[in-house]
């Protein structure tokens, strides 16, 4: 697993090469196998992970449109995220279990990764993560290895669904 750590950043720098979407990417594709690994072990996804990415991407946002002197590239992305975590955080307190706490901090790094390129990816980032929780879901419950009382950890769709929108639009 600890490689694997390795390998989506440099799926990034090959794909998008030294460019603003690089940098601004990095860090969450730094801990994404290591979220997916703790939330299918534990169905927690650790603030010691998510907080660090989460300040990284937006410090280097920050410090990228200072260089570039252009505030929106802080600004949209920022936004984007900002409004995926309260979007969450509603469904999360109309649902009363439909996700955790972790997912909802989840959703605002996932928005500020894909807010880089635009709303139509973190639209596209969270559909995908719906659709393909539900199908694991369902996945579970034709294959009797789940019941529709169990829960399934939703992170690591989210996660994927980020990435599926970053390399399918791009």
């Amino acid at each position: 697993m600890f490689l694997l750590n390795f390998l989506l950043p440099a799926i990034v720098l090959f794909k998008f090469e030294l460019t603003i979407v690089t940098f601004g990417l990095l860090p969450f594709a730094a801990v994404s196998f290591a979220l997916i690994n703790e939330d299918f072990r534990t169905k927690r996804l650790p603030n010691r992970i998510l907080y660090p990415a989460t300040l990284a991407t937006i410090f280097i946002m920050v410090v990228v449109a200072l260089v570039r002197g252009d505030f929106s590239l802080f600004l949209q992305p920022f936004l984007r995220g900002a409004i995926s975590f309260f979007i969450a955080l509603l469904i999360y307190l109309v649902a009363k279990g439909g996700f955790g706490a972790g997912d909802i901090k989840l959703f605002f790094l996932t928005g500020l990764a894909l807010g880089i390129f635009s709303t139509a990816h973190v639209i596209a980032g969270a559909v995908f993560a719906c659709i393909g929780v539900a199908a694991y879901a369902i996945f579970l419950m034709l294959t009797k290895r789940a019941s529709a009382k169990n829960t399934v950890p939703f992170g690591p769709f989210i996660i994927g669904g980020s990435w599926l929108a970053i390399f399918l639009f791009n």
